[in-house]
């Protein structure tokens, strides 16, 4: 095992410690962290395969019974991580139809069930004279391009799915760094296999795509260690280790006094009233420039500016439904400063977790 191979290792394990951690992490969504966990132990076994594979280790007796299982992370990375990102954005529990996730999985099990019950001996036997044809029960040439072909079809998922919806969260760049960063392994392990059948690249040299799961684990090493916080939902605006702002020259207690300034014009002006109100004009009325006015409450709130302001049309929402019987739900939509029913009921439903008619009746059964 050579140097680099070594370093690949040092990944390997830390991948298989944070997979550990996940499946025994309590804090957040349990689903999720499972999931998590299951993804990244996926990672670090592909990477002990493959250091097994350059160093020449994985077809000898003790680790013949190992070749061919790298099929199996290849068929579950797509499904796996796009289960994880639905389970985070859209909090949904597993369906029926979520099965046919696995069936790329369950074609690998059976078909090449044969030869991963064959003895030591006969594994190496088969391997070393061509014969694995003879225990598979589909053999296809064409089966690497179905792999490529599948990973590249979660990738459209994850984006096509996902993309809009990803911003709304706070954690919207760690779960687009997830999805660009399997989109990165699919580009680098299909981009292998090209080259390798047009003969420019030699069967074996594929130490870029263990870069490419290096890079992964080594990031999610730095956020599990220094800034774990990202794992429960904070901005990774919040935890990179530079500040978003450093250079704008508001310093600490100029941004406090601003905070102020600005939770006393919200709540004495009312400005979210005005379905038309924009970071600029809000800006305006403080005399702070856009670029201010977006740190004091991405620094202080935690939220963009339209959540930002959504968050107090919702309170002034809540108000109206329990305390004005008159107004039906179209007048307090846009009473409160919302123009369209969709941004009302999505905003409403992010800040209290339930439908305007759902927290109406919550509030008149708990008067009662």
């Amino acid at each position: 095992m050579n140097f680099l191979e070594t370093i690949f290792l040092f990944f390997a394990f830390q991948a298989f410690v944070f997979a550990i951690l996940f499946f025994l992490k309590k804090k957040g969504d349990r689903i999720a962290n499972i999931l998590l966990g299951v993804y990244i132990m996926l990672f670090s076994f592909n990477i002990i395969y493959n250091i097994l594979y350059w160093s020449k280790l994985l077809n000898t007796s003790d680790f013949i019974h190992l070749s061919l299982t790298n099929r199996i992370p290849w068929v579950l990375y797509g499904p796996i991580l796009y289960l994880y990102i639905r389970r985070i954005v859209h909090k949904n529990k597993f369906r029926g139809i979520d099965v046919l996730h696995f069936i790329p999985l369950l074609y690998v099990l059976i078909n090449y069930l044969p030869y991963y019950f064959l003895s030591a001996h006969d594994k190496i036997d088969v391997l070393t004279n061509g014969k694995l044809g003879d225990h598979v029960y589909f053999y296809t040439p064409h089966f690497i391009k179905i792999i490529i072909a599948l990973m590249f079809f979660y990738c459209g998922q994850l984006f096509f799915s996902f993309k809009h919806i990803i911003k709304s969260f706070n954690n919207s760049r760690w779960l687009s760094w997830l999805s660009y960063s399997f989109c990165g392994y699919v580009v680098s392990f299909s981009s292998y296999f090209v080259l390798v059948h047009f003969n420019l690249l030699e069967t074996g040299s594929d130490y870029f795509i263990g870069f490419s799961m290096i890079f992964f684990t080594g990031l999610l090493s730095y956020f599990g260690f220094l800034q774990p916080k990202v794992f429960d939902g904070l901005s990774m605006d919040r935890v990179l280790p530079f500040k978003k702002y450093q250079k704008t020259g508001l310093t600490k207690d100029i941004s406090l006094e601003l905070k102020s300034k600005l939770i006393n014009f919200i709540q004495e002006d009312k400005p979210y009233l005005d379905s038309e109100l924009r970071i600029n004009n809000l800006a305006q009325k403080l005399n702070l420039s856009k670029h201010h006015m977006s740190q004091v409450i991405n620094e202080h709130f935690d939220l963009s500016f339209f959540d930002f302001i959504n968050k107090y049309r919702v309170e002034e929402a809540k108000k109206m439904l329990i305390e004005d019987d008159n107004l039906n739900m179209t007048e307090i939509l846009y009473a409160c400063g919302f123009n369209n029913r969709v941004s009302f009921y999505k905003a409403f439903k992010k800040f209290t977790k339930m439908t305007p008619s759902e927290y109406k009746l919550l509030k008149l059964e708990e008067s009662l």
